[in-house]
This record gives structure tokens, C-alpha cells and sequence, in this order.
């Protein structure tokens, strides 16, 4: 079979292109995210997953374990978090505490948080206690041991995003800028109040340019949106880049599919077909030509290469006598020597490998040759 030239070529080019954009855009993808900035609520959002790592591996080695897994932490809710382990553990009520505000002191979380320890098998609540700023603690069970069991401790943390915005607020400068300037001007120059007073005493341009720097330094925040808007501008570009890529690739593959390769047939050459399959039935027997073995239910009997190649001439010309001298001229051509010995032996082998089917047989013409046929009943 051969295929048309061009149309090969084309289909070839094709794979090609498409490999190169695929690679191209994995590349793009590493590049956008080393320059994509996490946000701080995910950061903060990390930031605790590590902590109540933390206090899993300290509980597990609080109980002499330190070979099996803290599992990850998953975020079941906003601000509440799961721990989980893999093997039963025991802890005790004060060491759980005592980690909690350790690595978790409520000054980094003013509005506290909730600790719950429940059954993994159950989901009934177990140990549980509240650490709060704004309310007194709750405490109960304080000095007991927990029995071996498979837990999960759940971390809630109420107003936990909030927070985030919050302090970000508290921590950016700029607002407060604009209002010291804002202020100050009109507090620390009485002259601009007899400006309006007096207009005779001072110029009149005076009044506009106080008018345009307040305003100016009254709207701090149409600035901060514009600088938000365009700290990142290489990832919008390339994203908007990946998406062309991928439209690119999916019409390559839609074209290339309708440009599939046909095959031609030459003048001189003809298509044959092959008519023997590569599975047989033989007797009770299925006959893997390709894989020169015989199966009978789960019974599977190899064979060797003459083995199989004497067999296949018998299956082809099933209960007809096939001559000596045809059998060995077509096993033994390639090696030359041909001794009727030979066939004897790889006969009387595969008579012995068709036992389990009585009524499959080899038999024997004298002075003639073979054939496989089914034994009368």
C-alpha cells in the first residue's frame, strides 16, 4: 500500500504543526504563571494550610508517630479547613490547645476561630473549643487524653477573607495621603479665605488654582484604579496569545482529518486481500496463527515455528491427503537439507499437542503423505 505523495506531505506538516504549537503553549503557560501574582487571599489562604500542617505533624509526634502522613489540608468552606491523617492517632485535649495558640495566636486572628474534632467514620463531633477576642473562650474537657482513633480536625475561621481586605486597607498609605494634603491647605493659608472677602487685596487667578489643586489631590483613587488595571498587562496578552494558538490548532486538526491519505493503486499493482485469518477453528481447538499457539478452554498449548507452519498447511487444505514431498519442500526450502526423518518427528509432536480432541487426527497414507481430518464416530 502506498500513499499519495502530496497528501502525505501535507498530513505530515500537519502532525508537525501541530506538535510545535502544543509545545509553544505549555512554554507560554510556564512563563504566564511565573509572572502571575497570587492573590492575598490565597496567599493567606497558604499561609494557614502550612500552620495546620504544622500542628498535625507536632500532634503525630506527640503521640511517638512519626512515620505516617499528615494528608493535605482542604478548604471544605470559605475559612474553615480541614485536617485530616492517615492512620489513628491518640492526643490529648491540652496539647491541641496548647498548639492552636502557638501557631495560631489570636492576634494574627482578631476575630478567633473554632476548633472542632470529630470521628472520620462517624462525622460526630468529638473534643471542641473556641478562642475568640471579642467573647470569652470556650474551654471544655480541659485535661483529658482522647483515646486511639481516626480523627479529623476542623479549623474555622470566621470573617477570615474580611480580615485580609481589612488589613490590606490598614496597611495601604495612599488614601491617607490625599487627605493630609486636602486638608492642610485650606487650614494653614488664611489667605485663601480673604481671597473671598477681599477680591480687590489679591488677583483673581488666585482662586482657580487652588480649585484645580485640591481637585487634583481630592481624587487619589481614580490613580490607584489605573495602576491596578495595567500592573500586569504581559499575562492578558498572553492569554489572549494561547487562545489564538489553540483556535490555530483546533482548525489544523479540523482540515487535517478531511485531508486524511488514500490509498492509490498503481497500474501495475493490484491490492490483494488475505484470505486465511489470523484465528482458526480447529476441531475443539482455536488455532492463533500469529501468536503459534493452540487454545482449548484455558488451556493454551504453544507451538513451534514448523510446528505451526506444518499445521497452518493442513488447516488450509483440511481432510486432503498434502504429499511428503509438498510438506518438506515448503517447511524445509530455506535450509536446504530435507529429511523425511524430520517431518516424521514435528508430525508425531503435534499428534501428541491434538490429544485432548479425539476426534481431531493426522493420519498417515503410506508411502503418500498426510492429512487432518475428523475421526468418524
Amino acid at each position: 500500500m502506498r500513499l499519495n505523495s502530496p497528501f502525505a506531505g501535507f498530513f505530515a506538516h500537519g502532525l508537525v504543526v501541530r506538535s510545535g504549537i502544543a509545545i509553544v503553549m505549555l512554554t507560554i503557560f510556564f512563563i504566564a504563571s511565573s509572572f502571575t501574582k497570587p492573590s492575598d487571599r490565597d496567599l493567606r489562604a497558604k499561609q494557614v494550610n502550612l500552620l495546620l500542617r504544622e500542628i498535625g505533624h507536632r500532634l503525630l509526634l506527640q503521640a511517638g508517630d512519626s512515620t505516617s502522613v499528615v494528608l493535605p489540608v482542604t478548604e471544605i468552606n470559605e475559612g474553615t479547613f480541614l485536617l485530616r491523617f492517615e492512620n489513628t492517632f491518640v492526643f490529648s485535649h491540652d496539647s491541641l490547645l496548647a498548639l492552636s495558640r502557638g501557631l495560631l495566636p489570636e492576634t494574627q486572628f482578631p476575630s478567633g476561630y473554632t476548633v472542632t474534632v470529630l470521628d472520620c467514620m462517624k462525622a460526630s463531633i468529638v473534643y471542641g473549643f473556641q478562642l475568640s477576642n471579642t467573647a470569652p473562650d470556650l474551654l471544655p474537657c480541659r485535661g483529658r487524653r482522647q483515646p486511639a482513633g481516626c480523627y479529623t480536625i476542623e479549623f474555622t475561621f470566621p470573617d477570615f477573607y474580611e480580615n485580609v481586605q481589612q488589613e490590606n486597607a490598614d496597611i495601604d498609605p495612599l488614601p491617607e495621603e490625599p487627605k493630609s494634603v486636602k486638608v492642610n491647605p485650606r487650614k494653614a493659608s488664611p489667605k485663601l479665605e480673604e481671597v473671598k472677602i477681599t477680591p480687590s487685596d489679591s488677583p483673581l487667578p488666585e482662586q482657580p488654582k487652588s480649585v484645580k489643586v485640591d481637585a487634583q489631590e481630592g481624587h487619589p483613587k481614580v490613580e490607584e484604579v489605573k495602576t491596578k488595571t495595567f500592573d500586569y498587562p504581559l499575562i492578558n496578552l498572553v492569554y489572549v496569545g494561547m487562545v489564538v494558538l489553540l483556535g490555530v490548532a483546533l482548525l489544523i486538526g479540523r482540515f487535517g482529518k478531511n485531508l486524511t491519505p488514500t490509498p492509490v493503486r498503481d497500474q501495475d499493482q493490484t491490492i490483494i486481500n488475505e484470505s486465511v485469518p489470523e484465528w482458526a477453528a480447529l476441531g475443539k481447538f482455536s488455532f492463533d496463527v500469529t501468536g503459534r499457539r493452540l487454545l482449548l478452554g484455558s488451556e493454551v498449548i504453544s507451538l513451534t515455528d514448523k510446528e505451526c507452519k506444518i499445521l497452518e498447511l493442513f488447516n488450509q487444505s483440511f481432510g486432503e491427503l498434502i504429499p511428503r514431498e509438498t510438506l518438506m519442500e515448503k517447511i524445509w526450502i530455506s535450509e536446504g537439507v530435507i529429511t523425511g526423518r524430520s517431518l516424521d518427528m514435528f508430525v508425531s509432536k503435534l499428534r501428541k499437542k491434538l490429544s485432548s480432541d479425539p476426534e481431531l487426527r493426522i493420519t498417515n497414507v503410506h508411502g503418500k503423505g498426510y492429512k487432518l481430518e475428523i475421526a468418524a464416530v
